[in-house]
């Protein structure tokens, strides 16, 4: 679907609807069932190895996309012209919305698992502690804030009437927050040495 021929959504359901049409359906699906039952089958698998293999692939794809988004693509889409940002954003928005939150569930349910797989909550560190308050801050500031951030983005490149004001707006408060995001990761990383060694 190309969103030339959109119109401003008037809900979430026409919302979300838009936003698979824009990012295909097949995306789509594989953007939400992937990360989320990858952990189930890590967890079914009763393997401490392949729960933690699954964890590390969703937290680095995760932290990766975080540090794409803060370091490069914010400010790229801050440079271009109203016209070129609005049809960059048109491609990158949809996808973003359907992908980071499912695997943001994926990372902290696969963490979470593992956790409990290696005995950890037995008697809980606190760097696990840490790591689990992180991890919910994580989550709040994804399904909160940065979503209706990239909502709003998403609202106005659909719409026949775009307001560009609004849609820097919306970017520049993405940009600044993914920024906190990916301290809040790296702060996470350090929770995962000091489990490592027992803190």
């Amino acid at each position: 679907m190309s969103l030339t021929d959109a119109q401003r959504p008037a809900n979430r359901r026409e919302r979300y609807s838009s936003m698979v049409d824009a990012a295909s359906r097949p995306f789509a699906a594989g953007a939400v069932v992937v990360p989320l039952i990858l952990p189930v089958l890590g967890y079914v698998s009763g393997d401490a190895r392949v729960m933690f293999t699954v964890h590390l692939f969703l937290g680095a794809f995760w932290f990766g996309t975080a540090v794409l988004g803060a370091v490069v693509l914010g400010p790229v889409m801050g440079s271009l012209s109203e016209e070129a940002n609005a049809e960059f954003a048109a491609g990158f928005v949809p996808r973003m919305n359907l992908l980071m939150e499912p695997v943001s569930v994926g990372v902290v349910g696969s963490g979470i698992g593992l956790a409990s797989m290696m005995g950890l909550w037995a008697s809980p560190t606190p760097s696990l502690w840490a790591a689990l308050a992180l991890a919910a801050a994580l989550l709040a500031l994804g399904f909160g804030p940065l979503h209706t951030f990239t909502s709003g983005m998403f609202d106005e490149i659909a719409a026949d009437d775009t307001d560009h004001e609004r849609l820097a707006s919306l970017n520049k408060k993405y940009g600044m927050l993914s920024l906190v995001e990916l301290a809040l990761m790296v702060a996470i990383l350090g929770t995962m040495a000091g489990l490592r060694w027992g803190f």
